[in-house]
């Protein structure tokens, strides 16, 4: 008979079972993992919508009140946010996170966009006014000069405090047909063509034209500064009639002394824009954060979203800055209660896979940070994870469970080392299909590091059992 075949040991058998492929590496070595559930990804993926509903919010009263978008360009945008959702229906996560954030990026961008676009159009309105005003008053100077008699009702006009310069210049228009055309342009060669053809056939200046010689005397730039930063108000949505006097005062002032007077009025604006832009941020995250809460279903997030909607609609509280700091805390504390929620189906995970997982573990982990679970088939060898079911960052390895001043035997701890590299693509596979995803952050190889051996667990749990037991028994007393 040949020689017996020699008989494997549990381990062997294992090993066996869960060796390498050959040329691959086994990095069962000490590893840092982060598990990101299904559900971690789907409650993302509504906190990155609901911050795209705020931003859309944002993007369309600020638009609405500055006259620069149309319905249509609403719609579009509706259109694409309902888009963005049929994604996430689809389970096209990364696709959607992807998506979401250049949206709001460009709803942000266009925004400001628009916001300069409205901050134009007031300082030309503004400029175009403030000329026409300055025309109107040198045309009543003009036909006061050759004694025409201007109309009550025209008169009222062009000296009133006009709101519109195309008014301004419909009236104008109407005084301009009282000037007798060969008032209106008295330079030499005009009058000796006058002479010459006893106004035969003559072509009448128009009111554009005379405009046009009046208005290139009337440019200023320092007023035209002024307009510009009183446009950009505007386009934040700020009241500028604070300014409304300083302003009077300026255009009253004589050339000389209105670029003096103008840099004290500058700064002054220049400090309501930055307030303004301050506050319209701080309104745009404080949206933001309402639309996140508004996913949560908790008491608290509730009580915060009230809040936040109170302090919204007025403008002169103070406590916004504060409201953004709470929220951005309750987020995050529900989000990583969800998590931890999830991550402790590691634990399930390594149950099935034959180690020790008893109640109150989950617990323990949670409270310590740190928890050794034993090989039910090899009782001298576990596994250790440390970062708790609450750490974003778990790190995992396989520890031996006795003395550090016993004598080990090292190819069997090495043997059990690369038995955990095949249980932990297990674990992976079990985490997958519950619907979570393993990020490896690091792992080292079988070997790098020497296998670090624990106490026993049970020991130690047995060693805390007394304390546990006193406690009823005291509150039978």
């Amino acid at each position: 008979m040949g020689a017996s075949r020699r008989r494997r040991t549990p381990a062997a058998q294992e090993r066996c079972r869960t060796r390498a492929p050959r040329g691959r590496i086994a990095i069962s070595g000490p590893k840092a993992f982060r598990i990101v559930t299904r559900a971690e990804v789907i409650a993302i993926c509504h906190r990155n919508l609901a911050r795209l509903d705020a931003t859309i919010e944002s993007w369309t009263t600020a638009g609405r009140r500055n006259g620069t978008i149309e319905q249509k360009d609403i719609e579009k945008v509706i259109a694409r946010r309902y888009e963005l959702r049929r994604q996430l229906n689809a389970d096209r996560f990364v696709e959607l996170q992807k998506q979401v954030a250049a949206e709001i990026g460009f709803l942000q961008v266009d925004s400001e966009r628009h916001v300069e676009r409205a901050a134009e159009i007031a300082a030309r309105s503004k400029h175009d006014l403030r000329r026409s005003k300055a025309a109107a008053e040198a045309l009543v100077q003009r036909l006061q000069a050759l004694k025409v008699e201007i109309p009550a009702d025209i008169r009222s006009e062009l000296s009133g405090s006009a709101r519109s310069s195309e008014r301004l210049e419909a009236t104008m228009a109407r005084a301009f047909l009282l000037v007798p055309s060969q008032a209106l342009d008295t330079s030499p060669d005009r009058q000796r063509a006058l002479a010459d053809r006893l106004g035969a056939g003559e072509r009448r200046e128009t009111l554009q034209e005379w405009l046009s010689r009046q208005h290139r005397e009337m440019e200023d730039p320092a007023l035209a500064r002024v307009d510009a930063v009183l446009g950009e108000l505007r386009g934040l949505g700020i009241d500028s009639s604070p300014f409304s006097d300083r302003v009077a005062l300026l255009e009253a002032e004589s050339p000389a002394r209105r670029s003096l007077v103008a840099d004290s009025l500058l700064l002054d604006l220049a400090v309501a824009v930055k307030d303004g832009r301050a506050r319209v941020r701080l309104a745009n995250e404080l949206r933001q954060r309402r639309a996140e809460l508004s996913v949560m279903k908790s008491t608290e997030a509730a009580s915060l979203r009230s809040e936040i909607e109170e302090t919204l609609s007025s403008p002169s509280a103070s406590n916004g800055q504060e409201l953004v700091k709470r929220a951005d805390c309750l987020i995050e504390e529900e989000f990583k209660a969800m998590a931890a929620e999830e991550r402790r189906r590691v634990l399930e995970g390594l149950a099935s896979l034959g180690y020790e997982v008893s109640e109150g573990m989950a617990t323990a982990w949670v409270d310590n940070g740190q928890i050794v679970l034993r090989k039910a088939a090899n009782p001298d060898y576990g596994v250790e994870l440390l970062g708790g079911s609450r750490s974003d960052l778990l790190q995992v390895r396989a520890v031996g469970i006795g003395s550090s001043a016993e004598i080990r035997d090292q190819n069997r701890d090495r043997d059990m080392e690369t038995i955990w590299c095949g249980e932990f693509d297990r674990l992976k596979a079990l985490v997958a299909k519950a619907g979570g995803n393993v990020v490896m952050e690091f792992a080292r190889p079988v070997g790098q590091f020497p296998l670090k051996i624990v106490s026993d667990p049970g020991v130690a749990t047995k060693r805390r059992l007394p304390k546990e037991r006193e406690l009823p028994l005291n509150r039978h007393n």
